[in-house]
């Protein structure tokens, strides 16, 4: 309905002082594709443009709620810019726009703005990519685990046929990464543990900062399982036979598939087996009504 879409262009002109401008200066090519009556386009149009930026501490407040769910991709990218202004972009970048018009995940959104300020060369740290894609990851687990209640999933029956269907339980999870990249991570989380001792020491010349980072490692990798912990969403690497395996569960599947997939990638057909049975035992895959 209008209102809807109303709402949601507001959010956008609260965030981006840019785009409220555009609205005032082309409002028929802005608002062109947008479901609104010409009472509400009159409405939006009759507000000050001053008011929209009336709370100048916005977007810093969403971005930081957005850099604690990727802190560390966060902390590489302002080492190398060393500019606030280069993640607050976010908020007027088609990432955002389309995330509130959409009403899409916010989070998932600005990982995308963030590996495309990767393409884009805007940041050119060489293990941004992989680290984005670990927290995107990440935090893929928390949402599929704060919403478990959706899945049909059956009881662990007697027998198991090939024709039983099963995926990876919510907030589980599997990645293939550069292999130093457990060490990018223990280096940055060990510098921000340091910088948070006391804040204001940021304002010094001789601050602690961000150590260069290990040497990437693309010819090799580690093979990283996600699983639901006491505290959040725990990371353990696994063999790639595993990783193989529960690859293929990331989206429902037949067991029969899933082991002649793991197979063609591989993974001896015994192996495959003594995972699946594994898992399903230890929960980390569900079987799906």
């Amino acid at each position: 309905m209008s209102h809807h879409t109303l709402q949601k262009l507001m959010v956008r002109m609260l965030f981006d002082e840019a785009f409220v401008a555009a609205v005032h200066t082309a409002p028929d090519q802005m608002l062109a594709n947008l479901d609104l009556t010409q009472a509400e386009r009159a409405q939006l149009l009759a507000v000050d443009q001053r008011a929209w930026r009336y709370d100048a501490l916005r977007r810093k407040r969403t971005l930081r709620t957005l850099v604690e769910e990727f802190k560390i991709s966060t902390t590489i990218a302002l080492a190398e810019t060393r500019s606030l202004a280069s993640l607050e972009q976010f908020f007027s970048s088609p990432f955002f726009h389309n995330a509130v018009q959409a009403r899409g995940s916010l989070g998932l959104s600005f990982a995308e703005f963030l590996q495309d300020g990767c393409k884009q060369a805007i940041w050119s740290a060489p293990p941004l990519p992989d680290i984005i894609r670990l927290e995107s990851a990440l935090a893929n687990c928390r949402r599929n685990l704060a919403h478990e209640g959706e899945y049909l999933v059956g009881e662990l029956p007697a027998t198991i046929s090939d024709r039983t269907r099963v995926r990876l339980a919510p907030g589980f999870g599997v990645g293939g990464y550069q292999a130093n990249i457990i060490a990018t991570i223990q280096q940055v989380e060990q510098y921000l543990f340091e910088v948070s001792l006391m804040p204001a020491m940021a304002l010094c010349d001789d601050a602690p900062r961000l150590p260069k980072l290990v040497e990437v490692e693309p010819k090799h990798k580690t093979w990283l399982l996600f699983s639901p912990g006491a505290t959040g969403i725990s990371l353990t690497e696994i063999d790639k036979a595993t990783y193989l395996v529960l690859y293929e569960a990331r989206r429902t599947v037949e067991i029969k598939n899933l082991l002649a997939r793991a197979q063609s990638s591989g993974v001896n057909p015994r192996r495959a087996q003594e995972v699946l049975s594994e898992w399903l035992e230890a929960g980390g895959l569900m079987i799906v009504s």
